[in-house]
């Protein structure tokens, strides 16, 4: 019976300093933000009992369940706070409260802030330290980190990080939490804080405050420019970027590039190529992995520099020109090209391909403007039209290639004997032909086939008979009379078949 009471009364011993442990919550261990700092505890208790709330100290928060008292305040309400005048803000201390025997609160410590220069050596950058919060009521969400550079003046808010909760001891935190800030204000002295945030955003608590000084850096900005982006073969896009300076060996040369100007800030854009070797001008970068028939590409070159801000060029596209077949001899282009800032004016030109060479059809272009082109004096170099553009900056354009519907025409009669070479023989006279399933045929008046060919003709080269009827059949002259002709045809592009019928007349 003794033994039964005793393990009850253990049990109630253990249940009623749990159930003190879980209401007595010490809520926030923080540095005051003013001179002189000083370690503050706030804390709640729920149905306060007691007169007195003890207060733990240790600096090992593995032997603080063996901490001895420092204070004793009394319990007036169910918020308090006391400062810790004696602890000093450099070093980590980790608190309790509640009673000797009767439960303590979860530990909290205070965050230790140091700063040093950092690993880049740059006299302008800062790397600051401080040991986890941990034991955060209601989890830890993040790290605010402020600074202020006149004294006694409101802190700004820096950046934010995440931060990742710790409490009890299952497993060790890291050892610090890290953060570093580069290109700061040459010889300026900085005061830095840390605030831990807890995840309801009402919970939080300060670092000490520390000062840093920065030296002096070179701030001097490199002057870069894309002069042109062109396009190579219609595969890929060729930009070439100038500077003025000397780009040293602490510095590298990268080529952004974006689908919109938007992404260009350097954190979505895609990072495309970087020239460590800077010994020739203009620079120049080869992007392959590009559809420059379809899409508009932004560029913008940086200059990525060691203890200072990059360098940013402007931003400029490759030229895209795109068009269609309106009527039988007109053709529409537009083009569009982009630069910001703005370039100055800029013309245009648009040149057509043949066999390789270009040859000028229209100047004084403007972008996003369409234009009409009548092709017929280009009937006679083939079946396409092949166009680019090219601005005052001789950057280049993708190639378009517009394909027109064949001209079919014959004459009323020929004459195998006569004087002018281009009549000596029949053939059909076509423009933008397609050799896919191409046949002529002529008939006599029986409807006996005399002639047939699967090639079209060959223009300018009347002696070559390909494609063409001398008046003959296995090897004889035919008379004179009327005879017949059937053609078979497709456009270049092969979508449909085509045919045309007739008469002509033979002369002797």
């Amino acid at each position: 019976m003794k033994r039964a009471l005793l393990l009850i009364l253990v049990f109630l011993s253990f249940y009623v300093a749990l159930k003190a442990q879980n209401e007595l919550i010490l809520r926030e261990v923080s540095v005051d933000t003013v001179y002189p700092q000083q370690i503050k505890l706030k804390w709640f208790y729920k149905d306060i009992d007691t007169a007195k709330m003890a207060i733990f100290r240790c600096e090992d928060k593995n032997q603080c369940a063996n901490s001895p008292t420092i204070a004793e305040v009394k319990m007036d309400s169910d918020s308090l706070s006391w400062i810790d005048k004696n602890a000093g803000v450099n070093n980590i201390h980790y608190y309790q409260i509640g009673w000797k025997k009767s439960g303590r609160s979860a530990p909290l410590c205070n965050m230790v802030l140091k700063a040093n220069l950092s690993e880049d050596s740059c006299k302008n950058s800062v790397t600051l330290f401080w040991n986890p919060y941990m034991n955060m009521p209601d989890s830890l969400d993040c790290y605010k980190i402020y600074y202020r550079i006149i004294l006694d003046s409101a802190f700004i808010l820096l950046d934010s990080i995440k931060g990742e909760h710790f409490s009890g001891y299952l497993y060790a935190p890291p050892k610090r939490e890290e953060f570093t800030k580069r290109f700061l204000e040459n010889n300026t002295t900085y005061e830095f804080v840390i605030q831990a945030v807890n995840k309801t955003r009402k919970e939080y608590s300060f670092s000490n405050i520390v000062n840093f000084k920065t030296g002096f850096e070179d701030f001097n900005p490199v002057p870069i420019e894309i002069n042109c982006v062109s396009v190579i073969e219609d595969k890929v896009i060729q930009i070439e970027v100038s500077t003025d300076a000397v780009i040293n060996s602490s510095q590298k040369l990268y080529l952004h590039r974006a689908e919109s100007v938007k992404p260009l800030d350097l954190k979505e854009s895609l990072q495309i190529q970087v020239i460590d070797s800077l010994t020739k001008k203009p620079y120049l970068f080869i992007d392959k992995r590009v559809n420059p028939n379809a899409k508009l590409y932004y560029y913008m070159a940086v200059v990525q520099n060691k203890c200072r801000p990059n360098d940013t060029s402007n931003i400029k596209t490759n030229i895209l020109l795109y068009g269609n077949r309106v009527e039988k001899y007109n053709d529409t282009i537009r083009f569009i090209h982009e630069g910001f800032p703005e370039p100055e004016k800029n013309s245009y030109e648009l040149f057509r391909i043949v066999n390789n060479a270009a040859f000028f059809v229209k100047g004084d272009l403007k972008k996003n403007t369409t234009y009409f082109i009548d092709v017929k004096p280009f009937i006679d170099d083939g079946d396409v039209v092949k166009f680019f553009i090219k601005s005052k900056q001789e950057c280049l354009s993708n190639n378009i290639i517009i394909a027109h519907e064949p001209i079919v025409e014959f004459p009323d009669a020929f004459y195998p004997q006569g004087k002018n070479v281009e009549n000596r023989s029949f053939y059909p006279i076509l423009r933008f032909p397609s050799e896919d399933k191409y046949l002529f045929i002529i008939y006599n008046h029986l409807g006996q086939e005399l002639y047939r060919s699967t090639l079209p003709p060959v223009y300018g080269e009347y002696l070559n008979m390909q494609g063409r009827w001398d008046g003959t059949f296995q090897g004889k002259d035919c008379p004179a009379g009327t005879y017949a002709f059937q053609l078979s045809y497709r456009y270049n592009d092969g979508a449909k078949k085509y045919s045309k019928s007739g008469t002509f007349m033979l002369l002797r």
